[in-house]
């Protein structure tokens, strides 16, 4: 979950310090305070487009910094992102920063490391959720309502569509195949030229299944033996001195010798002399183990670059062949086989044609299949939405998900055989019709907020964010939403935006944002509400003022609302 935020020179905002905690977090204050700069600064650490009209006048750059404590997240892929970029883990805390310059570039770092827009977006796509005004727009966009029932379903949509996707492109493959070579007198040449080069490129590599890692741990062995091998070899120089008049152990032994004549005119040379001999004795059998170490490690200079080459190689026929040596094997089998067939003059045409045929009903039944499981899930989300719509103060409200069959022209898209599209009704007696047609911002909110409530439950984002989800709403929907934002709250941390008293009075922990103006130069402060100040944030929220009445009617909102 995000613990702290910090926001410098950006736009109205000099520099303040953000740490929300557990539970619901609500952000008020006057129109113009700079409320939403705070979802449009995590918006900017989490990948946004940055622009230097985010900078504060006459600052150079503008500046946020998110610390994330991501100790509970246990998610596999987005480990595999954090360890694939470099970035290293801190004790599960994740500090990711942005700075955007005067001359609109900006930089991003994770941990202190360096990364791309790309892979910042990747990071934070399972760290925050944030929903402001756009995505109310976007979920009347009929094209993202498929991918909304997907994530539903938790993996077992996802993974049938990947699936699904797989096959079709086999199948766009084989039919592309099919018009190549009915329009292109010349392509079985140029096919056959292709594969034997192919074939000949894969055969004359000769990789084997279970190289590739072979091949990492031999370079990962020779770069640790290179240093040991550096090592002994300059020690086995120090003391054999190849390169002096004599070596350590020749001058010791010739300091012994010299040592041992003194010692026959003068006795008290004797133990210095027998020392010396020792000492060469010592040093000559170091030599001696030394050279044999160094000879028994066997250091082939020549087999690190053979491998790196080797290594080189494998990605090179990875990017043209497949992903794996068995992949890239197979490649060659399925393309002796192809070979084989053009050589005998076989009706390659026919060939093809009679693989498509397989290939399309395969295609249609994970089709098909896809489609009966995503109708099972429809009739869940449905009714999970309707009773969440009820919980808003919308009991007569009908949520539909609706499949239309493609036309057999159009009839494999990437998504599926089925047009699948949100319906609505809010009244009685009303048909159901497209979101599109919603006019009520309140009624646009309140849906947005039930579909997030309900994903939220089968996603493992840990913060939700809501930027003003009480446009439109007012009275008992207001505080049906504050319950709602509660009810998200208990499984994630949400950070909730608002002008209204209800889902203020339902804060566990609330901030509010003043505007002030110092030297000719506005500023925003941003200070966290104790129980005095949150009754009185409320009651101006409900009246303006802070007057007996007002304080008691916001005091008693509080207590209704607290768990």
């Amino acid at each position: 979950m995000l613990v702290r935020l910090e926001i410098r020179d950006f736009a109205v905002i000099s520099n303040i310090v953000f740490e929300p905690g557990k539970g619901l977090n609500v952000i008020s204050g006057e129109t113009g305070a700079g409320k939403s700069l705070i979802v449009d600064a995590i918006g900017l650490i989490l990948g946004a487009k940055a622009s230097r009209n985010l900078i504060r006048t006459g600052s150079p750059s503008a500046f946020a910094e998110a610390v994330f404590d991501c100790s509970d997240l246990n998610d596999s892929d987005f480990k595999k992102i954090i360890e694939d970029n470099g970035i290293e883990d801190d004790d599960g805390m994740l500090i990711i920063s942005r700075t955007v310059y005067d001359s609109g570039k900006s930089v991003a770092r994770v941990n202190g490391t360096g990364v791309t827009n790309a892979v910042l977006k990747q990071i934070s796509s399972m760290l925050v959720d944030i929903h402001g005004q756009h995505d109310t727009q976007a979920i009347f966009d009929e094209s993202t309502h498929v991918k909304l029932l997907d994530r539903f379903s938790g993996s077992k949509c996802v993974d049938l569509h990947s699936d699904y996707v797989k096959k079709l492109q086999e199948f766009k493959d084989l039919v592309l195949r099919i018009k190549e070579i009915s329009s292109s007198p010349d392509y079985l040449e140029r096919r056959r030229e292709y594969l034997e080069f192919a074939v000949n490129e894969i055969e004359e590599a000769g990789f084997k299944d279970g190289e590739e890692e072979e091949l990492h741990d031999t370079k990962k062995r020779l770069s640790q033996n290179e240093v040991l091998f550096e090592s002994l070899k300059n020690a086995a120089d120090l003391l054999n001195a190849e390169d002096s008049y004599q070596s350590p152990v020749q001058s010791v032994n010739q300091a012994g010798r010299e040592l041992l004549k003194a010692s026959q005119n003068d006795e008290s040379l004797k133990d210095i002399a027998e020392r010396a001999n020792a000492i060469a004795l010592d040093l000559d059998a170091l030599a001696s183990d030394v050279d044999k170490v160094l000879s028994d490690r066997n250091y082939d200079e020549g087999l690190k670059e053979r491998t790196e080459q080797r290594i080189g190689l494998l990605y090179e026929l990875k990017a043209k062949y497949g992903a794996s040596i068995t992949d890239i094997n197979r490649f060659a089998a399925d393309s002796k086989i192809e070979l084989d067939a053009i050589e005998k003059n076989k009706d390659i045409l026919q060939d093809l044609k009679k693989q498509r045929n397989v290939k399309e009903k395969e295609l249609l039944d994970i089709a098909e299949n896809l489609s009966s499981m995503r109708k099972d899930y429809a009739k869940k989300l449905e009714k999970a939405i309707t009773k969440e719509l009820a919980d808003l103060e919308m009991p007569d409200a009908v949520f539909e998900v609706s499949f239309i069959r493609r036309e057999k022209a159009k009839f494999f898209s990437m998504s599926g055989i089925d047009d699948i599209a949100f319906r609505f009704s809010a009244n009685p007696g009303q048909e159901v019709r497209p979101l599109s047609t919603i006019v009520s911002g309140g009624e646009a909110s309140r849906i947005m907020l039930a579909v997030k409530n309900v994903l939220s439950k089968v996603d493992l984002i840990p913060t939700l964010i809501f930027d003003e989800i009480d446009t439109g709403v007012s009275g008992k929907a207001s505080l049906a939403i504050a319950n709602k934002l509660k009810a998200i709250a208990s499984a994630h941390q949400v950070l909730c935006v608002t002008h209204t008293a209800q889902i203020a009075a339902a804060s566990d922990r609330g901030f509010v944002l003043t505007k002030t103006v110092v030297s000719g130069n506005t500023e925003t402060v941003c200070t966290v509400l104790d129980g005095r100040s949150k009754v009185s944030e409320v009651s101006r929220l409900l009246s303006g003022s802070d007057s007996a009445s007002s304080l008691r009617l916001a005091e008693d909102l509080i207590n209704s609302l607290k768990t």
